[in-house]
Parts: C-alpha cells; structure tokens; sequence
C-alpha cells in the first residue's frame, strides 16, 4: 500500500487491528498536482499538499477523518495530447491499484472491500474507460468487482451521458442544462457512456456514476444532442472535432476540423462557446467545483462511517 499510512502505524502502535472502511481513489485532471505523480502524501506532523479536485477530495477526507478510508492518489502522464493514450494509462493504472487494494483486503477480512474513485477532467476519462470496459462487461478483469464499485463521482466529465448529471441532482446543485437547445453531454460525443453504464445501482441504491458538470463547461456539457452515438448537431460535430484532435492529434483529425469550421451555424455556436469557455481560463467553470467537491467528501465519510471499520484510534 502506497498511502493510508498513518492509520496503519498508529494502529500498530495500539495494537490494534487497522481495517479501513474501504478504498477511495483520486485520478486528477491533466497536468495537475496529483497528476503525474500523487500529491505529497500528509505526513505525521500535519505537513503535505493536495491540489485539484480529485486529490482535493482526498485530503478533505484525510484532514475530517483520517484512517476511515484507504487513500490513493493515481499517477499517470496526465497530458495535454495526445490525451486518450494517456487516460488510457490512467485506466491501467486505477484499475492496477484498485485490484491490489482490493485482493490484500479480501485476503484480511474475507470479504471485498467499498470502492470509490473521485476523478476529474482527464481522469474522469480515465475512470469511465475502467468502469465501461474493465468493470462492467462480464469480459472485464475486474469484473468480479463489479458489486463492491460504491460510487465515482466525475466532475467536469468529457464522456457524460446526455442528459444526465446524477452529481448535480444528489448534491442539489444547478443543472448543466442544454447549450444552443439541445441536450448536452461529454464532449466525446460517440464516445460518451450510455445510460446503461451510467444508471447501474450501487449498493447504496443509487446510481454508481455521480458526474458533476457546470453550466458552460464544455467538456462536460457540450451541445451534442440526445444520441450522439448515431447522430449530433453541427454544433455538436465541431466540438467532437477539436476533441479528437486532443485525443489523438493525426492528419485525418485535422481535416475533419477544418471541415466543421465549414458549417456556417455550427462553427459559428461553437466559436462563441470556445470563447467564452477559453477566455475565461482559470475563471472557466471547468475550475470551479468546489461546491461539488464539499458534497463529494461528506458524502464519503457518511458512507463510511455507515460501514464496518476498525482506524486503529
């Protein structure tokens, strides 16, 4: 284990047994501290750092009740582009951590432990591939998991459901709403999940999937339409297209981009979106989810306290 360090020693030292509540893991957004490489981890007098809101979330946790979960923070490149192989790595990495945690709990206590993943931006990339492709189908390797995945919360999430923000709904916070009329969702368009793999019940009898998405934010409330896995927008079509350059920058991407700007309506919607989103930079409200992120870590200690632990206090 490369974090929850302290509830270990401390319960050692009073001889008791540490038996976390279950794991908790942050994937943050790109280029953020926390991504590469975790953050610096709390040390015994107090002193270390956290930034962004999947690590954010995290110390949170660590600062109101240390020891209820176990922590981790989930290194990867986090870059800019090409972002998918990176978020793919993302995906290997969470799941790698997720399977050892996992496999020593059960080899403690006999039982598999709560699961929950915090992530953002890139990371929530990075999260909804290990749900849809190594979690959920019966294919996947952790598939025997499936059961113990207690919640991931996304915020700003670029592979959002349409319509759907069951972040938003749970902690009562404004709906992203529709962008230009129509339904907004990730700005992954094709890539983005189903209802189906977003509306899965949890063990807490709610969805598994809580993303989290402001109005404005295009990366996780672009206008692309109701089905965007057969048909979107125009509007919708552009934005996709700067997305897969990101993703995966090549000649072909290129071009497609060079087409949407072609699209008299769509081009035009997306230029004033772009603009108001970019122009605002640290302003954008891609970089305000700390309403969300409050919610997201009394949340976790609520479900953990609910829960069988033992922190070694």
């Amino acid at each position: 284990m490369t974090s929850g360090l302290w509830p270990v020693i401390r319960a050692s030292r009073n001889g008791m047994p540490y038996r976390p509540a279950g794991g908790v893991f942050a994937v943050e957004g790109t280029v953020y501290p926390g991504a590469p490489f975790p953050p610096v981890p709390l040390t015994d007098d107090g002193n270390g750092w956290w930034a962004g809101f999947a690590s954010g979330a995290i110390g949170g946790l660590i600062n109101a009740a240390d020891g209820l979960w176990y922590t981790e923070c989930i290194g990867y490149p986090a870059i800019t582009t090409p972002m998918w192989p990176s978020a793919q790595i993302g995906q290997h990495n969470l799941g790698s951590r997720v399977k050892q945690f996992a496999d020593w709990y059960f080899s403690v206590w006999g039982v598999y432990p709560p699961i929950k993943v915090v992530a953002w931006s890139q990371g929530a990339i990075a999260a909804d591939l290990w749900w849809s492709i190594d979690v959920l189908p019966e294919t996947g390797y952790l598939h025997y998991l499936k059961d113990y995945i207690y919640t991931i919360y996304n915020y700003g999430d670029p592979l959002r459901t349409p319509g759907i923000s069951h972040g938003n709904d749970f902690a009562n916070l404004a709906p992203p709403g529709k962008l230009d009329g129509h339904t907004t969702g990730g700005i992954g368009g094709p890539q983005d999940l189903t209802e189906e793999q977003t509306d899965v019940i949890s063990p807490l009898g709610r969805p598994t999937i809580l993303s989290f998405n402001n109005k404005g934010d295009l990366y996780g409330t672009a206008p692309v339409g109701d089905d965007p896995w057969t048909s979107m927008p125009s509007v919708g079509k552009t934005e996709y297209s700067f997305f897969k350059v990101i993703m995966q920058p090549g000649f072909v991407d290129v071009v497609s981009v060079g087409g949407g700007l072609f699209r008299p309506i769509g081009s035009t919607e997306a230029a004033i979106n772009a603009i108001k989103f970019f122009g605002a930079a640290g302003n954008a409200p891609h970089f305000h989810y700390w309403d969300a992120m409050t919610w997201v870590i009394n949340d976790i200690i609520a479900v953990g306290q609910s829960l069988p632990h033992d922190i070694g206090y």
